[in-house]
């Protein structure tokens, strides 16, 4: 007995050395490198390690990483022993739960509703029968007049029901959309409260005395990615482009990147590494690969999108800056200085029901239902009422106001420019251009960025410049003057495959103006072709000459003869280069022959008809091109 308590001390004293006492670690998101379709987090945090195990909790982790994809280095004399992924709390797990039940009430009412459209399609299709039936009976078919009653009654009865139930599968659809839009805001609800949730990473860890050390935690998230854009800008047809490349970045991963060290890769984690390989082809068999294709997610998962632009309803001008949120969620934009906007819809919410929220100083609040729509174009009205304060946040509108300082703010037209007007000052910044380091890794492209950057987890783009180059280019224009008179300014990038650029949208400027939006498109071709859209400063007429037009009679033939004159003019103060695209009629009928064409300097195309001039034109100069041809025919030929 007297023994009993020495043993309960070493049982003690063992359980207390075997059991792991619980720390929380302050773990600041230090690095994150953004892919086309994710994102890797690098937290790293500072620990004071008790001997024996101790299990080190990392909180406010993202609810959605990729558990297979967390890492652990660790600095100090101690060892690490497992590493879990749990989420932060018991309510958090029942949320996930009820998500997943009312996508599964989603589905279940969709269901119902492919169901029903079915059941009204065959009661439809039963009254186009019934109507085509109405002539059935009549004394001509030998009906006798009790059967023709009792048709006449049965066909009355019959359409009654199924207008009926048409009425009544109607009704039925309407209330199951309606469900359907309420589980679709209980599911955006969710979502937003989701975002904020967090989960937790408990690195267990022995050590056999007291040590300082470290731990760097990374971790793979999917809800992020970033998008290319480009600003091509030409001031002058005698100089290089300048192309600003830059990274659209977005992320609702459920942790906000303060003050982080960001890096924009080129590589996607989720295309698949592996190469592919071939099987035994027998003929008559179909060589199929479905499998491989299937497995292949070549593509960034992309946002489902909205686009549009927001103007002034009374002279549609852009408003820049304006708000644009999706009603109930953190998710919005802003309008760039041309109205335009583009808001992300994340994959888990659909856009039936979405309603979005648009707003702009000196305008009135507008609520818009998405109803899976892609492209919505906002017209604001304005509001009256006069404000303390108003910021327009780049390029500005061309409206005008009746406060000479806001038509100061409203005409601001330098790119980047930050105009507001606070008490009676107008204050005016120019962004400052990122510091960026460009790496090459084996199968990718890193753009590091020197300065921390924020990104919070709201869904929104953040645009974030990466780098700009002088490319030299072709320029020249390209105009079909039977067509249309305007003159199309075209620029051309041989060995564009060394800027290592991607797809994405471009932002044209030429001589300082705003052209618009264009892609980069960067299929396989030797040459890159950028269209700079019109130039008026390019005069082109193209003229039927009737002094020159003849018209004979020989025997039962006519031949008329037909001659053009093109003027091209150039008034800008440097020289261009041309090509002028015109056509011969071609004719596939045997009374009627196209002859004595003519088009000097120019190329034909015999098999097409096709006339090409390509030339250079010197500044004020003006050259003219002329084309004729004879038409022979029959005296009644059209």
């Amino acid at each position: 007995m007297k023994f009993i308590p020495f043993l309960l001390f070493i049982s003690a004293s063992i359980f207390a050395q075997n059991s792991a006492k619980q720390q929380v670690v302050e773990a600041k998101i230090e690095k994150v490198t953004v892919f086309l379709n994710g994102a890797e987090v690098t937290r790293i945090g500072k620990v004071n390690i008790l001997a024996g195990r101790t299990e080190l909790v990392f909180k406010g982790i993202s609810p959605q990483i990729d558990k297979q994809s967390i890492q652990v280095k660790s600095e100090g004399r101690f060892t690490v022993l497992s590493v879990v992924n749990q989420m932060g709390n018991q309510q958090e797990k029942e949320k996930q739960g009820e998500i997943t039940k009312l996508d599964t009430q989603k589905e279940l009412i969709e269901d119902k509703i492919k169901t029903e459209r079915t059941n009204l399609t065959v009661f439809k299709r039963e009254e186009e029968m019934l109507v085509k039936n109405q002539n059935v009976g009549g004394v001509s078919t030998g009906l006798k007049i009790e059967e023709f009653k009792l048709a006449v009654e049965y066909q009355r009865s019959r359409m009654q029901e199924v207008l009926s139930k048409q009425l009544e599968i109607e009704r039925n659809i309407k209330k199951l959309e309606s469900e359907i839009k309420k589980v679709n805001q209980l599911l955006t609800d969710l979502t937003v409260v989701q975002s904020s949730n967090s989960s937790e990473i408990i690195v267990t860890v022995a050590a056999k005395e007291l040590v300082n050390g470290a731990l760097t935690i990374s971790y793979f998230v999917e809800n992020a990615g970033w998008t290319p854009t480009y600003d091509l800008r030409v001031e002058d047809i005698s100089k290089p482009i300048n192309l600003a490349y830059k990274a659209n970045v977005y992320q609702f991963s459920g942790e906000n990147w303060k003050e982080v060290k960001l890096t924009v890769s080129t590589a996607n984690p989720k295309q698949k590494g592996t190469p592919p390989l071939l099987n035994n082809w027998i003929w008559g068999i179909p060589n199929n690969y479905s499998s491989y294709y299937n497995s292949i997610d070549n593509q960034p998962k992309n946002l489902s999108e909205i686009t549009g632009k927001v103007r002034f309803s009374g002279d549609l001008s852009a408003v820049p800056g304006a708000s644009v949120q999706i009603k109930g969620t953190n998710f919005g934009t802003t309008t760039d200085a041309n109205g335009f906007y583009r808001i992300n819809i994340p994959p888990n919410l659909s856009k039936t029901g979405i309603v979005l929220t648009v707003s702009s100083v000196g305008f009135m609040k507008q609520e818009i239902t998405v109803n899976n729509r892609s492209e919505i174009d906002v017209n604001l009205i304005e509001d009256m009422k006069a404000l303390e304060e108003v910021a327009v946040v780049g390029y500005g509108s061309q409206r005008k106001s009746e406060s000479p300082k806001m038509d100061d703010v409203l005409q601001g037209r330098a790119a980047g420019v930050d105009v507001r007007i606070r008490g009676n000052s107008i204050i005016k910044s120019t962004p400052v251009p990122l510091e960026i380091s460009e790496k090459d890794a084996p199968t990718s492209q890193q753009f590091e960025i020197k300065i921390p950057y924020n990104i919070p987890s709201d869904g929104k783009v953040y645009t974030v410049e990466i780098k700009e180059e002088e490319i030299p280019a072709v320029y020249e224009y390209y105009c079909v003057p039977k067509i249309d008179r305007d003159a199309f300014l075209t620029a051309k990038v041989i060995d564009w495959e060394k800027y290592r650029l991607l797809e994405g949208e471009t932002n044209l400027y030429l001589e300082g103006t705003y052209l618009g939006k264009s892609s980069l498109n960067l299929s396989n071709k030797d040459t890159l072709s950028v269209s700079l859209g019109r130039d008026k400063n390019i005069i082109v007429n193209r003229t039927r000459v009737k002094a020159s037009q003849k018209k004979q009679f020989i025997g039962s033939s006519k031949i008329d003869t037909r001659f053009y004159e093109i003027v091209v003019r150039n008034t800008k103060k440097q020289a261009i280069n041309l090509v002028i695209d015109d056509q011969f009629p071609l004719s596939f009928n045997k009374e009627v022959e196209v002859n004595d064409k003519d088009a000097p300097e120019a190329s034909t195309n015999n098999d097409t008809g096709k006339i090409t001039w390509k030339f250079s034109l010197e500044p004020t100069n003006e050259k003219k091109l002329n084309m004729r041809y004879t038409v022979k025919s029959s005296k009644t030929q059209q």
